[in-house]
């Protein structure tokens, strides 16, 4: 190879590279541009959102009674579990376990 090959083929490799550089930057150029419309979607989204009405599955009076439900339940199975007797699980008042709150997370 003679010294005029090899330099031609070194500056097409070096502007291939370059142009593959500037050709990325250019992109992510325009990607950064398209970041000014998206709180314009977002908003339109929440609004849509704020439009569709919302269904509840429960009522409040349901979902308390089954808070209930659902204490009764762990309250005799950590009584089961620690061997109390069928007599504390029907006399609430004298069981060895009060439920002090119920806080609901979520």
């Amino acid at each position: 190879m003679t010294l005029g090959e090899i330099l031609s083929k070194a500056a097409i490799n070096t502007l291939m590279g370059m142009g593959t550089v500037f050709a990325v930057l250019i992109l992510i150029s325009c990607i950064i541009a398209l970041f000014r419309f998206i709180p314009g979607a977002q908003d339109k989204l929440q609004k849509k959102e704020q439009i569709e009405p919302i269904v509840q599955s429960q009522s409040t009076e349901s979902a308390i009674a089954d808070d209930v439900q659902l204490v009764a339940v762990i309250m005799a199975a950590i009584l089961a579990s620690k061997g109390v007797g069928q007599d504390a699980l029907d006399d609430a008042e004298n069981s060895p376990y009060i439920v002090r709150s119920i806080k609901r997370k979520g």
